[in-house]
């Protein structure tokens, strides 16, 4: 008999119950022996929370299971396998389907009425007691900010954390960049990119020493309250060192908020492709910017990122495309589809995958289907004939023969969905036409907001590549792809259409 223990312990575990890994391991194995195992395959989580059902070694053990490697598994109770009621049932099921036993050494398992009720009120106990102590756990750490200590780690720039002796402490070189973060946005007039740009020019390394700054961080700096003295846990202020004074603070506060309001105050200009318009020569997405060009302000979209921190800053020389004759060109093309809705649906599905290319990879996938199950009668026969010995090596491969035959067998489905979607997007084209002729009696009544949504609707993305040539205007030398959003609830895909 093939037997496998699984054992499994938590920090929280040894401190309240005094389990360890060694100590069940050693019960559990020998209860392995005295049920008549000649083997015992060993799985194990350690310091991992039984809340948790993605672990390795139950990953592992599961995995055994399924390659029919055990016969019987030892735990020392049902905590071990998991604290929540439901994944107890889950792999019990699962075991159970496999013909595998659980056996339990702090718990007697029936495979009663009676006996799966009392599992499960079991199961329901260990869960109600692992929230009790995630409430008391929250509680603890509410009361000890309460009290001013520090319930987490303080991991904050310009300070350090003591964890023996939960003492913050200012941290005097990274403190003098905070301050000088402080007196740059107040007293010189440097917005949060500004800040971010003179600390990557003058080569100050964050704390992690190898990322430039960005401006978010600056802004998380500016505004954490902890810099004045008032560190905020879940709306609680715990007193730390100070390293600027609460009026500087307040200020920085007041610039910050007046620089929202100014901005907020601006003339917002309109983008129709906001979200779709990406450029193919960097990769970058291209967002709307309202700027000089040549001493003129123009809607323009760009690649290029210029803000502090950012991965990719895009083409160089910098790529400015006007915005108004792109999306012009996009608009023209989503009023032909409506125009012509039977030529969108008809090229959509020539762009999908072509039907007979599907038929003939799912034949070759019957085919090796047959070839697997082939090879395992093969091996099965010799095995009945007592030629071959069902040894570790034989098993591996009737493991393998299974788990080729199961991936075969989802690509089998794929294709065949594959399949039904393609014949059954002809029959999308009249549900279409309809929503055509209902928003062509109106194109002309849409406001920005409704154009954009319609856009949104049949458009996918947008594609820009080439730039501009030299002393010409519009879109000259500039290549747009507008790729359709096929028009199938919750089957979406695109496709270039121009």
């Amino acid at each position: 008999m093939q037997a496998a223990i699984y054992v499994r312990v938590s920090t929280e575990d040894q401190a309240r119950h005094g389990y360890s890994l060694a100590e069940q391991r050693d019960a559990c194995y020998r209860r392995a022996v005295s049920l008549g195992a000649t083997s015992v395959l060993e799985f194990a989580d350690e310091g991992i929370s039984g809340a948790i059902l993605d672990r390795p070694g139950l990953n592992a053990l599961r995995e055994a299971v399924r390659e029919r490697q055990v016969d019987v598994i030892v735990v020392r109770d049902p905590d071990r396998l998991s604290r929540k009621l439901a994944h107890q049932l889950l792999l019990t099921e699962e075991f159970e389907k496999a013909g595998v036993r659980l056996d339990f050494l702090d718990f007697t398992w029936q495979d009663t009425p009676e006996g799966k009720l009392f599992y499960s009120i079991r199961g329901a106990i260990a869960e109600f007691e692992k929230e009790k102590i995630r409430e008391r756990t929250i509680r603890g750490k509410t009361q000890k900010a309460k009290q001013g200590g520090i319930p987490i780690g303080f991991y904050v720039y310009g300070y350090s954390y003591d964890t023996e002796t939960g003492k913050v402490s200012i941290l005097e070189e990274e403190a003098a960049v905070v301050k000088n973060i402080f007196r740059w946005f107040i007293e010189e007039d440097l917005g949060v990119n500004g800040v971010a740009k003179r600390l990557n020019d003058q080569g100050i390394p964050t704390r992690k020493k190898k990322n430039p700054w960005h401006r978010m961080v600056v802004r998380q700096i500016l505004t954490n309250p902890a810099y004045k003295g008032a560190w905020r846990y879940k709306g609680i202020d715990i007193p730390v060192p100070a390293i600027v004074d609460p009026q500087t603070w307040s200020k920085a506060q007041e610039k910050l908020k007046e620089a929202r309001r100014l901005w907020a105050g601006k003339s917002q200009q309109s983008y129709l492709l906001s979200g779709l318009i990406t450029c193919a020569d960097c990769g970058n997405t291209m967002t709307g910017v309202y700027a000089k060009w040549w001493g003129v302000k123009e809607r323009r979209y760009t690649c290029r990122k210029g803000f502090q921190g950012v991965r990719n800053s895009g083409c160089r020389p910098a790529k400015m495309i006007l915005a108004a004759p792109v999306e012009r060109v996009v608009w023209e093309q989503v009023c032909s589809w409506l125009q012509d809705p039977d030529s969108l649906v008809t090229a959509t599905i020539e762009a999908s995958p072509q039907a007979e290319e599907l038929r003939e990879e799912l034949k070759r996938i019957e085919k090796h289907l047959k070839e697997v199950e082939k090879g395992r009668e093969a091996v099965l026969d010799v095995l009945a004939s007592g030629l071959l010995e069902l040894d570790t090596q034989t098993k591996n491969k009737l493991g393998e023969l299974k788990r080729r035959k199961e991936r075969l067998e989802q690509r089998q489905k794929e294709l065949m969905a594959a399949l039904e979607r393609i014949e059954g997007k002809a029959g999308k084209l009249e549900e279409f036409r309809l929503l055509a002729q209902e928003v062509l009696s109106k194109l002309d009544d849409l406001s920005f907001a409704e154009k954009k949504a319609l856009v949104r609707t049949l458009v996918a993305q947008v594609v820009i590549s080439g730039r501009l040539s030299p002393g010409k205007h519009g879109l000259a030398g500039v290549n747009v792809t507008v790729l359709a959003r096929i028009p199938e609830p919750g089957k979406d895909g695109s496709i270039a259409v121009n």
